[in-house]
């Protein structure tokens, strides 16, 4: 006779089936989304380090989605720290989203990522970031009167 597994080892073998992704979008020509994906694991470092250094990124502005990554450790956040500092020094922004992921969350409130600049979806990071431009550019935010 043969037992059915436990529901929970069929959720740990969904979850390992899962593979690692970077998507890289465009979000109009003013800010670019880089999406991390699945259990970030060894040697995807260099794949974000190497996505943050594209010259083909298509602006200064870059988010940083977490929102679907499984972190098991924190490497990911000096490296961010670093590229934002980079970004900054550029002229540029680097803002990361959490989301609701757990593997994420305890590090927003780290004070040594303070550098760190955190949205809890990725809407509220464009709106951020797009509502900077539209300001530093000086464009009317008023909606036009009626005729």
């Amino acid at each position: 006779m043969w037992l059915s597994p436990p529901e929970g080892a069929t959720l740990f073998r969904r979850v390992q089936d899962r593979v690692f992704e970077i998507r890289r979008s465009a979000a109009g020509p003013f800010v670019s989304v880089i999406t991390l994906s699945g259990p970030v694991v060894n040697g995807a470092q260099q794949e974000l380090e190497q996505e943050l250094a594209d010259p083909g990124l298509s602006s200064k502005r870059v988010v940083v989605d977490l929102t679907e990554a499984t972190l098991y450790d924190s490497w990911p956040f000096p490296l961010l720290l670093d590229e934002t500092r980079r970004f900054h020094s550029d002229g540029g922004e680097l803002v990361v989203v959490s989301g609701s992921n757990s593997t994420v969350e305890p590090f927003v409130q780290d004070g040594s990522l303070d550098g760190l600049r955190w949205c809890k979806s990725l809407d509220d990071a464009l709106m951020e970031l797009l509502a900077e431009v539209v300001e530093r550019a000086g464009w009317p935010t008023e909606v036009p009167a009626a005729r």
